[in-house]
């Protein structure tokens, strides 16, 4: 009777810890399956992204080689033929082509104007702080905002890639034509520096700051959309209490071309 007692806690046991490494078994798998398909998620949303990213780089890449098409047909089509008609203009009584030729001069300064905003090619030619110092001049020019910049990086900024070069100076664009549509300010800084291995563009207005629909809106969309193609980080900010800043930030890996 002992000996059948046993045997049955012997059963009782066996049972237990067959029922315990089976319970334990299929916890380890579900817990192996839900990290092999949070895995496969993270994965999935990582080629996602860099998908969405090379799309987005080409997207911009498409529409720059566009505007340098253009800005080169607005240069030697338009531009030559506006100065071939300023030529025979002369032959015509000198009373009415003097008008003529000023009219035609105003509208050749326009079209080099316009080329020039549509591929600038101080960026191609002197790098990016040359592009960022010739756009605050531009602007200066006009009077109703005084922009100042400060490069404390020097060439690095000209040793970006060209890609990224062309993002920062689109960007600062954006800002500027933000700035002087909606902030009502009077100044604008522009800052490069460096902090550690990173690069940091600052630029920052006096004004009233964006509105909440431009910065929910499509007002910043290019801006931000730029800026993660880049691979830079970023944060929107005040001056003091009021104003419009922002601070992007690129590895100072990306230096180097």
């Amino acid at each position: 009777m002992q000996q059948l007692t046993d045997n049955i806690y012997v059963v009782v046991i066996l049972a237990m810890v067959g029922t315990f490494l089976i319970v334990s078994i299929l916890l380890y798998l579900h817990a192996y399956n839900r990290n092999r398909l949070l895995q496969q998620q993270q994965l999935l949303q990582q080629t996602e992204i860099a998908h969405q990213k090379k799309l987005m780089l080409a997207i911009f890449a498409s529409q720059e080689e566009e505007r340098r098409r253009i800005g080169t047909d607005l240069h030697d089509s338009v531009g030559a033929t506006l100065s071939s008609l300023r030529l025979i203009i002369s032959s015509i009584p000198a009373e009415k082509a003097e008008s003529c030729k000023t009219m035609i001069d105003q509208i050749i300064t326009d079209v080099r104007h316009i080329a020039h905003n549509i591929s600038p090619a101080v960026l191609n030619l002197y790098g990016l702080s040359e592009a960022v110092e010739e756009l605050a001049d531009k602007i200066n020019q006009a009077g109703r905002i005084s922009v100042s910049t400060d490069n404390q990086v020097g060439t690095q900024l000209d040793q970006l890639p060209h890609a990224i070069m062309l993002s920062l100076y689109r960007v600062l664009e954006e800002l500027l034509n933000n700035t002087i549509r909606h902030a009502n300010a009077t100044a604008v800084r522009i800052t490069f520096l460096e902090e550690g291995d990173r690069l940091i563009l600052t630029y920052a207005d006096d004004g009233k700051g964006l509105p909440p629909e431009i910065r929910k809106g499509m007002g910043l969309a290019s801006i931000t959309n730029r800026l993660e193609v880049a691979g830079a980080a970023w944060q929107f900010g005040g001056v003091g209490q009021a104003g419009f800043a922002i601070r992007i930030e690129l590895p100072k890996a990306q230096n180097n071309p």
